[in-house]
């Protein structure tokens, strides 16, 4: 696991809030709403080098596992620079369902006095990660810890509602956080983004009395940002490591058939749909076009867009994230569809094996003929006719090649003649493959039978037997060298508390007092006696038998308590009206009693 608490729910932090009110008593997480922003870093630890961390996503072609060992061919689908954000990504677990369908089940015992325990069985997601794909895992956590806090507020328009900063001041597994100054600091200036406490929290306690004697439910925020600060994101000698996993790339399902639409409908150029090799065929598109941004959004058509239900943002539709698909590109570098500039154009705008070959031997030959003689033009007309002659006679793949050479080395020669390095001018040479494939197709059509060209083999996949076709890429799995900072906005209910009657005389046995007040209606408080330090557990059952709630599960020392139970189940949901039996065991002593909850 290179990263305990990087992804998903970090639920830990929250559980060491800290008040001047009381905050003590057993909670359970009921809600959480998480926010990741990935943006790239510089590399700088050795754990960059060493799990070859990249600013590059990737496709390979026949696979990726093919391409690394050297029998295949790897495209760039995207590169990003230091300070870009690769993705910001929500999870809105906002629902018990969600939280429990997530695999999600916390359960935490907070204390007045500075400590929390994150109770056995509880879960949180987290994040391993394997040859650079990031993937969620559940695994169980269980701690004690500290927290700390600053001075708070009680809101003037709720008296039952009291604000204040929260931190972790201890913890063998979360992040460290600073409590914010919500009453005298200003987000931006002494707490948050560009301060000196970027790592912060708040915590909103709603009572149920307005002494603040008796919590009832929870809200807590608190922002963390990779660093030394944080204890995220770095190794051992303060080294940022982290790194975000990408298996997959942005997609989409409609592309094709908008474009094909365009084609029949729009554009000028009509016969373009009747040469096309994709076009006018009856087999459904199955496989997306990565990089495909979805459709087009029209405010008027709501079958063009979707609208996130949490955050209210809206997307193209049509958008998939996948591991496998096409480059298919019908635009080019000016935005403009289907007006001949397009790289792929010749082979009906898909990457084929008929490109893929064309670039291959454009490049071996120019680079092997450069090599050996010096002459650039002379290199640029062998590659291009050697590309000519795969599909035309010799006579019209040097005439091709020819006009391609001579071409290049103009636009070469006065690249360089602008003040551009040589290797920034050597681009231009990729436009070899494509304008010799163009050159072919212009040829059959005006000299030879089109049918026997057949440089157009976008209209069905890629085929081992003829070796031409779609060919269909995987992403690669990229590490990106990340900074994350995550957002965490969580919701918890009290199910129990336990206070010391300290005014009580130590009794010389275990006795239960009974619960009071009985019947009740939401709350009630459970009392009993210890004389000796002991494991104590208190648990609640329906009249049916069933394990409704364990309200105190630990040890106490000598003295009178009052376990105060809030009506709710291990989920923090409010239970029905009816009869509950207690069972208060101490070691192997067990006292009962029955109460009854009225509404």
């Amino acid at each position: 696991m290179f990263k305990l608490i990087k992804t998903f729910i970090p639920f830990g932090f929250i559980f060491v809030l800290c008040y001047s009110q009381s905050i003590q008593g057993n909670v359970t997480c009921n809600s959480a709403i998480v926010e990741y922003t990935y943006v790239v870093r510089a590399m700088e630890s050795p754990e960059d080098s060493a799990r070859n961390s990249t600013y590059k996503v990737t496709a390979s072609w026949p696979s990726s596992a093919a391409a690394a060992a050297g029998q295949g061919f790897t495209r760039t689908l995207l590169e990003y620079s230091i300070g870009d954000t690769v993705t910001t990504r929500l999870v809105p677990l906002v629902n018990e369902q969600l939280l429990a369908f997530a695999g999600v089940a916390l359960d935490v015992d907070l204390n007045d006095d500075g400590n929390f325990t994150i109770n056995e069985g509880s879960t949180y997601p987290t994040t391993e990660a394997d040859n650079c794909s990031t993937y969620s895992v559940v695994p169980a956590v269980s701690e004690d810890g500290t927290w700390t806090s600053s001075p708070g507020f009680t809101h003037p328009d709720d008296p039952l509602s009291y604000s204040m900063g929260w931190g972790i001041s201890f913890s063998s597994v979360f992040a460290q956080f600073g409590a914010a100054d919500l009453v005298g600091g200003q987000y931006g200036v002494d707490y948050g983004v560009g301060t000196d406490m970027e790592n912060w929290g708040m915590v909103t306690v709603k009572y149920a009395d307005t002494a603040h004697t008796q919590p009832m439910n929870l809200e807590i925020f608190w922002e963390a940002h990779d660093g030394t600060a944080s204890g995220l994101g770095v190794n051992d000698d303060g080294q940022k490591n982290d790194f975000l996993g990408v298996p997959v790339s942005p997609a989409d399902t409609v592309t094709i058939g908008n474009m094909e639409a365009y084609l029949a409908y729009v554009h000028p150029d009509t016969s373009l749909w009747y040469n096309l090799g994709w076009t006018g065929s009856d087999d459904n598109f199955s496989t997306p076009i990565l990089g495909g941004k979805g459709h087009p959004i029209d405010p008027n058509n709501p079958d063009s867009y979707e609208i996130n239900p949490i955050n209210g943002d809206t997307s193209s539709a049509g958008t998939v994230t996948v591991n496998n698909g096409y480059l298919f590109d019908p635009v080019g570098g000016d935005g403009v569809p289907f007006n001949g500039d397009e790289p792929l154009a010749a082979t009906g705008y898909f990457f084929t094996y008929n490109f893929l070959e064309a670039n291959q031997v454009f490049s071996t030959v120019f680079n092997t003929a450069l090599q050996t003689t010096g002459d650039l033009q002379g290199s640029l007309t062998a590659a291009a006719d050697s590309v000519a002659f795969i599909y035309l006679d010799a006579t019209y793949s040097a005439a091709i090649g020819a006009s391609v050479g001579q071409a290049l080395a103009n636009e070469y020669n006065g690249c360089l003649g602008t003040g551009a390095s040589a290797d920034q001018c050597a681009a231009i040479f990729q436009k070899g493959p494509p304008m010799t494939l163009t050159g072919v197709i212009t040829t059959c059509s005006d000299s030879v039978s089109y049918d026997t060209c057949g440089v157009d083999d976008s209209g069905w996949d890629y085929n081992p037997t003829d070796e031409t076709g779609r060919m269909v890429f995987e992403v690669d799995n990229s590490c990106i060298p990340d900074n994350t900072t995550q957002r965490v906005r969580t919701n918890w209910t009290y199910t129990a508390s336990a206070d010391v009657d300290e005014d009580v005389p130590i009794v010389n046995k275990f006795t239960v007092q009974g619960n009071y007040p009985n019947p009740f209606n939401p709350v009630t408080k459970i009392r009993f006696s210890t004389e000796k330090i002991s494991d104590v557990k208190v648990t609640i059952y329906s009249i049916l038998g069933e394990e409704v709630a364990v309200t105190h599960d630990g040890q106490l020392s000598a003295g009178t308590y009052d376990i105060t139970w809030f009506g709710r189940d291990y989920n923090g949901k409010k239970v029905p009206s009816g009869v509950y039996f207690y069972e208060v065991k101490s070691d192997s002593r067990i006292q009962k009693g029955k109460m009854l909850l009225l509404k």
